[in-house]
């Protein structure tokens, strides 16, 4: 979509030196006129380098494989060190966390009328990991964490769409909130989507201890 901006930017720019050679000649009206189309081809191609812009933070959303993998090392009696790395991407994240239990939400874009006729897919963005605890913490225990794993860039489609914008007609803004999953010395989770959202598995023993520890 970048590289269409370009191509835009670039007629644009070019039909406004069309222009200017149209006003040296004389040629008012003409000129105007081309002027006129190099400043919708310029508005065009902002408009989409900033969609563009926005889109890039998201990935593309591929029911039932895994898009990140959650690494937990005990760094105290109740905090840890969680390592989010993104799949296929390899992009790892290191937080220093508190509290008994974790889980991450995410953003989704799906598509409709003339933005799906284009082909777009569906799309995902982590947004942000929380802690809780679920047994009463010490007076002296750090909070519960709360991290933002994304930061906007360009228009904000997903809003957009929520808010009833000039996107809601092509985009369906979604929410989708991971389980609460334990924190525990070893343990890795794999994350994944389906068509009912955002799910974790544990993805070796120590998780799976965990798990069963739960119930």
């Amino acid at each position: 979509m970048k590289a269409v901006a370009l191509i835009l930017a670039c007629f644009g720019g070019l039909t406004a030196l069309l222009a200017l050679s149209r006003w040296l000649a004389g040629r008012r009206w003409a000129a105007a006129g081309h002027l006129v189309l190099a400043a919708l081809v310029i508005t065009g191609a902002v408009q989409l380098w900033s969609v563009a812009a926005d889109l890039a933070t998201y990935g593309r959303l591929r029911p039932n494989q895994p898009v990140a993998q959650v690494a937990c090392e005990r760094t105290g009696s109740r905090t840890f060190r969680l390592t989010l790395t993104r799949l296929p991407t390899g992009r790892m994240q290191v937080f220093e966390i508190a509290g008994d239990q974790w889980r991450l939400e995410a953003r989704t874009l799906a598509w409709r009328r003339q933005a799906s006729a284009l082909g777009l897919e569906p799309r995902f963005r982590l947004e942000r990991l929380s802690t809780r605890f679920v047994r009463i913490p010490d007076p002296l225990s750090a909070p519960p964490s709360s991290y933002a794993l994304a930061q906007a860039s360009g228009d904000d489609l997903w809003a957009q769409a929520r808010t009833g914008a000039r996107w809601a007609d092509y985009a369906v803004a979604g929410h989708a909130y991971g389980p609460w999953q334990p924190l525990a010395q070893g343990a890795r989770f794999e994350l994944w989507f389906d068509a009912a959202g955002l799910h974790a598995r544990a993805a070796n023993e120590a998780a799976a201890n965990a798990l069963a520890a739960r119930r």
